[in-house]
């Protein structure tokens, strides 16, 4: 993820009308994922036309308006701003920020011409990446889960499957830095949480009222591994990190109501707050491993 999220010659795109997310994915051939990453002050899914968007185009990709440098003048841009696109040759941008030609910037330092910030190093920015992708990955499989499990459709095996899989791929980054006494317990808890996320939406596709223990003992499973990860990573604050995992399962739970009760536009926007929520996570996780 590193080279596509930290690519040197990124785009800033104009948004154009008839433009989604995912044509622009399919197009740049990047995913959905990585332009909410570049774009996290961006609504991508309400798109309006004039937006200016990053992409970080993936292997493949070619520009179909790539023009040839002028003779003589090899400093200038290779590529020209045509059908809303922008490429200067040397620069990396950052969603908010700006460029000039020979700079590189990252997410929280500054820079001046010709110079270089880094503050993190390569490991640092790539266990953030790594992070990142592995709990946004977990609410959107977690999602697809429920909507099958909520539909009685043939492939909530095959969505339940992912979730686990992408449950042990969190706690393969965490066990870098754990001992493997303290990852057993990890491991317990995590699992505890996916099983009472089973018990609260089966709850819930019964009874829209639902309130029973599982609902409760959801919560405390969450306060249970905030806990154990604060003894683990002191840098993590507990009260912090609880109510995190608070708002996580607050807007899971409000989730699966709307979509039981039909109300669509509702679960999708609460689903687009849930990412954010989840990059703060995983950049507060992150930090608090760096920090070990």
């Amino acid at each position: 993820m590193e080279e596509n999220m930290y690519c040197q010659n990124r785009i800033s795109y104009r948004v154009q009308e008839g433009d989604s997310l995912y044509k622009l994915a399919k197009q740049f051939h990047t995913t959905v994922t990585e332009l909410i990453l570049l774009n996290s002050g961006v609504n991508p899914y309400n798109l309006q036309t004039g937006m200016r968007l990053t992409i970080c185009p993936g292997e493949g990709y070619v520009d179909e308006n790539e023009s040839k440098p002028s003779e003589g003048n090899t400093n200038k841009p290779t590529k020209t701003p045509v059908g809303g696109i922008v490429i200067i040759p040397g620069t990396t941008t950052q969603p908010g920020g700006t460029t000039r030609p020979g700079t590189t910037t990252q997410p929280g330092g500054t820079t001046r011409p010709g110079t270089t910030t880094q503050p993190e190093n390569n490991m640092g920015v790539d266990l953030r990446q790594r992070m990142r992708m592995a709990w946004l990955n977990h609410i959107t499989l977690v999602k697809f889960y429920l909507i099958s499990f909520f539909e009685n459709l043939s492939s909530q095996n095959a969505w339940k499957d992912a979730v686990y899989k992408n449950a042990e791929e969190i706690l393969a980054i965490f066990a870098q830095y754990y001992p493997a006494s303290a990852m057993q317990r990890f491991r317990k808890l995590f699992m505890e949480h996916l099983r009472l996320t089973d018990e609260v939406a089966a709850g819930l596709k019964a009874d829209p009222a639902f309130s029973g223990a599982a609902m409760e003992n959801w919560y405390i499973n969450a306060e249970e591994i905030a806990s154990f990860l604060s003894r683990q990573t002191p840098a993590y604050n507990e009260t912090e990190l609880r109510k995190m995992f608070y708002d996580h399962l607050d807007m899971e739970r409000q989730q699966m109501e709307a979509y039981l009760d039909g109300d669509y536009e509702t679960d999708i926007e609460i689903y687009l707050r849930s990412q954010q929520n989840m990059i703060e996570l995983a950049d507060f996780l992150t930090s608090g491993l760096l920090a070990r």
